[in-house]
């Protein structure tokens, strides 16, 4: 079951389900990173414009998207280039999407994007994509477009955009 989640309660819960998902190719996390997640996700969490979407499956966390509103004038600080005009306004950053292995393929990762990114006033959501992770191809087919790339490494990622208000257009 996909849902909006009022808090983050249990972070070592999101920490399990990041590194079941980011320690897999091409990530390769370790547990020190996944920990490092952890710890961010709990700053994250204390932010205005916080937003974080579950799935749960049995009551056990098998997934997970989260963003913060970033203000107007943000752009990514590893960006290989400005921001594109249409770009410059406040953004939804979608920092993570992850959804356990074991449940992958029920569209639990569309799901989870989709109520993340409801009723959002943004313009626009963006995220970073490896181009070698498989669900780089799903962004492409659910309309995320290439607006730039990163320079640090890891190689290959780039920043995606998904206009806010074509998902407000669809469900009417």
């Amino acid at each position: 079951m996909v849902r909006r989640a009022a808090e983050i309660c249990h972070p070592e819960e999101f920490r399990d389900v990041y590194y079941q998902v980011f320690r897999e190719p091409p990530y390769g996390e370790d547990a020190a990173a996944a920990a490092e997640f952890a710890e961010r996700l709990v700053q994250h969490a204390a932010l205005p414009g916080f937003s974080v979407t579950t799935v749960l499956d049995d009551g056990v966390l098998g997934g997970f998207a989260y963003g913060v509103r970033l203000e107007e004038g943000w752009w990514h600080p590893q960006a290989a280039g400005p921001a594109p005009q249409g770009l410059r306004g406040p953004l939804f950053y979608v920092y993570e999407l992850a959804v356990a292995p074991g449940l992958r393929g029920r569209g639990h990762g569309r799901e989870l994007l989709d109520l993340l990114l409801t009723d959002r006033t943004e313009a626009f959501a963006v995220l970073a994509a490896s181009n070698e992770a498989p669900v780089r191809e799903l962004y492409r087919r659910w309309g995320w477009t290439k607006v730039g790339e990163l320079t640090e490494p890891p190689n290959g990622v780039d920043l995606l955009a998904l206009p806010l208000r074509l998902m407000k257009s669809e469900e009417r």
